[in-house]
């Protein structure tokens, strides 16, 4: 893989496959950070008789998404927050001493897209226990009088759609820019990279992060609730707080070159004009 040696080589303490326990990490915590989520969503049922409980149930599976969103975002931040101390305290390893850290946060996002993924109202052991959070579960698409078998195969093609193109994104971010790029390993060490000049970039400015916005939307589409409308919000607040944390290190860097680049290239979406490179960019076989 792409930047697999460069990231070995930061990574003195992950010799050989031992490298593959960070990822491990990453499963881990987004698996538990999914469970804790549905077992948050389920409480009211659990202690249906503690009013309180009920009452906050339509409201409980946002402020776990929240909850949730903000130790991601504080995690991925420790990257950046703690670079100079920690370069300062323990020079070229300060990477591996934050990194398993960043990939905790990465991988607490996947848990949310799950979350939007899930019927709210299905989930064991007895149905909702506030009539809130029933309507709130349902598909908005009654609103426009689609039901029964045509709601239900509109919103598994185009959540389908979404997702592979998510995927797809993703992969050529992964396969064009390599995996020490994405790993952000020259956060620490800016005189190993190299400028960027891929097409891809007068096409969107984060590639990768709109690869994950668009499985979020995925989510979204697939279940077009309520609930999975204000969790894609909260999946996409969470890009929008991180790009503007890196973007403010790269005007700081480029200046007012970067500033103008902002404007005539989207973060996060792409324009019909720019439809034709964006399908080459998903297309893209690096050279062997």
């Amino acid at each position: 893989m792409k930047g697999f040696d460069k990231l070995h080589e930061k990574l003195p303490g992950y010799p050989g496959r031992r490298i593959a326990l960070l990822p491990l990490r990453g499963l881990v915590a987004s698996t538990v950070a999914f469970l804790g989520l549905i077992l948050l969503d389920i409480l009211p049922r659990i202690f249906s008789s503690v009013e309180l409980l009920v009452l906050a149930e339509p409201f409980i599976p946002l402020l776990g998404s929240l909850l949730v969103a903000a130790v991601g975002l504080w995690l991925i931040g420790s990257l950046w927050n703690k670079r100079d101390v920690m370069k300062a305290k323990y020079g070229s390893l300060a990477y591996q001493k934050m990194i398993s850290r960043g990939v905790v946060g990465v991988f607490l996002i996947p848990s949310l897209v799950f979350h939007a993924f899930t019927s709210i109202r299905s989930l064991p052991p007895s149905p909702p226990v506030n009539e809130l959070t029933t309507q709130w579960s349902q598909s908005l698409l009654f609103a426009f009088g689609i039901t029964g078998d045509a709601d239900l195969l509109l919103r598994i093609g185009v959540a389908a759609f979404l997702f592979a193109l998510g995927a797809l994104t993703v992969r050529s971010a992964l396969t064009t820019f390599g995996i020490d790029y994405m790993t952000v390993v020259y956060l620490y060490f800016p005189d190993e990279s190299e400028v960027q000049q891929h097409e891809i970039y007068s096409v969107v400015r984060h590639p990768a992060y709109l690869g994950a916005v668009l499985m979020g939307a995925a989510a979204f589409v697939f279940r077009c609730s309520v609930y999975s409308a204000l969790i894609f919000i909260i999946v996409y607040g969470v890009f929008r707080i991180q790009i503007a944390r890196e973007e403010r290190e790269l005007v700081e860097r480029f200046g007012n070159s970067y500033k103008d680049y902002m404007k005539k290239v989207p973060a996060l979406h792409v324009r019909l004009h720019s439809i034709r490179a964006f399908a080459r960019f998903l297309t893209y076989r690096p050279s062997r």
